[in-house]
């Protein structure tokens, strides 16, 4: 595979200042899994299986939630209410009106959920479980206004855990799935069964760590490997760029370990891949389809692994979470100056 362009477009977004950061419950002896942008600041999952909220800028949680007995594996927030799913096979959502600590409904697996989306009209809950002991990775659906148990199954679409789920934004009836098997699939639940729902097929030949829609009518893939390789594809899994294994794509004193995510902004209709590295920077650039564009780079010092990563662009902002155990704010006016200690351990690496 040829080297795939990488020009520098510093431009393509506002210059972002170090405003705030933080340690996160015990520092270095607590891991942050992922970090998300809310209407009011920033949820963070933590080793701790808590999920602590934020306000814009904040370094003390205005509200800390702990439930789950096994690790949180993803975190969503939709309006008002913030999801959680769990491998104690649950996933549970909170009224963030509320001050109760007890979720205002719970949707209950036999199997560890590492998974999940809400419809975009809310009439069904898409979880995706680990592969178990009979050998079974599932794509289950629950009714959101009843909790319980799935009223749905798929079971034949992947023979690996389902690593991702992710509903259409612009279709309530269609999401798609990614698994360890490599495979992405595409469905369509106005069909009855799942033969039928099953749309389209990719094979991305590695483990699928994450993926998402991205274009203006959410026609795209994107495609993330735990062999740190990033493709882009249609819907109708036809492969549009393989940019192979982006650890190879820093130059100069530019160097990438890992992807944190990719970020599609409906604003500019424009992708950004976010990748970072063991030294604790994290990279912002832009994905076309036959190259890339480098915009500018996050320091966050001896954070260790950068696991989470939102932000909000027009407002002008970002967060990230690190495996170290800190939180750290950028915003882009300049006058915001990081004032708040950092933790001084970076805590375990990245598995």
């Amino acid at each position: 595979m040829s080297r795939i362009p990488v020009t520098q477009a510093p431009s393509l977004l506002p210059v972002l200042y170090p405003a705030a950061s933080a340690p996160v419950g015990r520092g270095g002896n607590t891991y942050i899994y992922e970090a998300i942008h809310t209407a009011r600041g920033a949820a963070v999952s933590t080793s701790t299986q808590e999920v602590h909220l934020y306000e814009h800028f904040g370094v003390q949680p205005v509200r800390t939630i702990k439930y789950h007995s096994d690790k949180v594996t993803q975190i969503r927030v939709r309006e008002e209410s913030l999801m959680s799913s769990s491998r104690d096979g649950q996933i549970a959502i909170w009224d963030l009106r509320q001050a109760s600590s007890a979720p205002s409904l719970v949707f209950k697996s036999d199997d560890a959920i590492l998974s999940f989306d809400l419809s975009a009209d809310s009439s069904v809950l898409v979880g995706g479980t680990q592969l178990n002991s009979d050998y079974a990775a599932k794509i289950q659906f629950w009714d959101p206004r009843a909790a319980g148990g799935p009223v749905k199954v798929f079971e034949d679409s992947h023979s690996d855990d389902v690593t991702q789920i992710h509903c259409n934004p612009n279709a309530p009836k269609q999401f798609l799935s990614g698994s360890t098997d490599g495979l992405l699939c595409t469905f369509d639940l106005a069909q009855p069964d799942e033969d039928d729902a099953l749309q389209f097929v990719a094979n991305t030949g590695a483990s699928v760590s994450q993926c998402g829609y991205f274009g203006p009518d959410a026609q795209f893939v994107y495609v993330q490997s735990d062999m740190e390789t990033l493709q882009l594809w249609t819907t109708e899994a036809t492969q549009l760029a393989d940019f192979g294994d982006v650890r190879e794509l820093g130059q100069g004193d530019v160097t990438i370990d890992y992807i944190v995510k990719c970020k599609y902004d409906p604003g500019s209709q424009r992708l950004y891949m976010i990748a970072g590295n063991n030294g604790g920077e994290v990279h912002l650039l832009h994905v076309g389809v036959e190259s890339m564009e480098y915009i500018q780079k996050l320091a966050l010092g001896n954070a260790g692994i950068v696991r989470g990563f939102d932000w909000d662009l027009s407002d002008g902002w970002a967060v990230a979470g690190c495996e170290g155990g800190k939180l750290a704010w950028w915003s882009k006016l300049e006058q915001m100056a990081s004032s708040i200690v950092t933790p001084t351990s970076a805590g375990p690496r990245r598995p």
